[in-house]
């Protein structure tokens, strides 16, 4: 197993009085974690620095790009990790292609290599990455690992979010489900964990806003806006056909899940995603899922279920569904929330209602037919959907209803890629 050294270390340039500090990740065997001090502040003691930005709006620009990936994914990559904290704090990220006068540089080098002009050098010759704490912030990734044949773009993502939390001027975290912990883990976090968001919130504070990166939320009652047609490739979301599941997280975040990847459509240009990267343990091709209004999220898939608390599966799942809903049956097609607290589940023609609050099994009156009991639903679901608004949607392939707290259907059949994906 590789874990990740954190060494914070003072820098001074030799051309300057002025002084910069840094985290180095560094990947090892076996050695024993230690911490180094830097005015007193001790890298295990808080996950907050003694630095931070004095500006809400950020510059960053990736100065290069490593060979055999494509330069559109890790931009997209970057963005992701930029915007998982933007979505949680009082910071916005901009990119900025026309200067190299940024806030922030990102960088993919050698163990030899410059910063600003200045000679740069990574501690050892292992180590995975370095970021300096603000106001200087740069971020340089080692091309001994980024790419090689054994590094995913989910690992980048992990890596980038992890690095640019120390550019915001968080330590290590001894948490293992922080985004932030000193070692690399089976949990390839993709955005920061409640540990982390509580430590960067005491920074800068709690999102007062949207992220302008952030779509607007689904609507059956206006088109969404104009946006210039993204290119596709053959896992994009407007290639889509088919899909096992869509569901809003515990962030409120819209995701669509298809065989092994989610795409997030919160994202201006929502880009294809393992899952498991996302949802540690989680199975691919799942058959439902939903976030329930305590933030936990379950998926199902055959006669099993997975819980998360955020991004984190909770211990000893999955487990069998009987356990849980007793009388739902396996391999359902979609799961709709009902306002009461307890859920509808589809499967076929058929619908099953299970009553959360009162956890006993379903009433021996289910299975109802669809056409009987929800007149003007789709005869047989492919998902379903609660926005974080509280909105209800069902789909049957790649179209959707809106459907009331009523369970009465809102207005007609609406289009999936035009409606929900913003494809041309």
């Amino acid at each position: 197993m590789i874990l990740s050294l954190g060494l914070l270390v003072l820098v001074v340039a030799a051309s300057s009085v002025q002084s910069a500090a840094f985290f180095e990740d560094r990947p090892y065997h076996d050695e024993p974690y230690h911490t180094v001090d830097l005015d007193g502040v001790n890298s295990t003691a808080e996950l907050t620095s003694q630095f931070k930005w004095s500006k809400s709006v950020i510059s960053y620009r990736i100065m290069n790009y490593p060979v055999r990936v494509l330069q559109s994914e890790i931009r997209a990559a970057v963005r992701h990790a930029f915007d998982a904290w933007s979505r949680v704090t009082n910071l916005d990220f901009v990119e900025d292609t026309r200067t190299i006068d940024v806030d922030i540089q990102l960088a993919f080098e050698g163990l030899n290599h410059q910063r600003r002009g200045q000679p740069c050098r990574y501690s050892y010759d292992s180590t995975l990455a370095h970021a300096f704490f603000p106001e200087h912030g740069d971020v340089h990734f080692n091309t001994k690992y980024f790419f090689t044949e054994d590094t995913s773009i989910e690992q980048f993502i992990n890596t980038a979010t992890h690095e640019i939390g120390h550019s915001l001027g968080l330590l290590h975290s001894t948490s293992r489900d922080s985004i932030m912990y000193f070692s690399q883990t089976s949990n390839l976090f993709a955005e920061p964990q409640p540990e982390d968001i509580n430590a960067i919130q005491s920074l800068y504070g709690v999102r007062s806003s949207v992220p302008t990166t952030n779509r607007p939320p689904l609507t059956s009652t206006r088109p969404p806006p104009t946006r210039t047609p993204r290119p596709r490739t053959n896992t994009d979301l407007c290639t889509l056909t088919s899909y096992d599941a869509i569901l809003t997280d515990h962030r409120g975040n819209i995701c669509v899940l298809a065989g092994r990847f989610y795409y997030n459509l919160n994202e201006t240009n929502p880009v294809p995603r393992k899952a498991i990267a996302k949802w540690p343990g989680l199975p691919a091709k799942v058959d439902a899922g939903f976030t329930y209004r305590d933030s936990k999220t379950y998926f199902y898939k055959g006669d099993q279920y997975w819980k998360y608390s955020g991004l984190r599966l909770e211990q000893g799942y999955p487990r069998p569904l009987s356990q849980a809903f007793p009388g739902i049956p396996p391999s359902v097609d979609a799961i709709l929330l009902a306002k009461s607290g307890g859920f509808h589940a589809f499967k076929g023609p058929q619908y099953w209602y299970y009553d959360i609050g009162k956890q006993k099994p379903v009433e021996w009156y289910y299975p109802k037919a669809i056409d009987d009991g929800l007149g003007g639903f789709p005869k047989k679901l492919d998902a379903a959907l609660v926005t974080g608004e509280g909105r209800r949607f069902v789909f049957a392939g790649l179209r959707y209803l809106e459907v009331g707290d009523d369970n009465k259907v809102i207005g007609r059949m609406r289009d999936v890629r035009k409606d929900l994906f913003n494809c041309a």
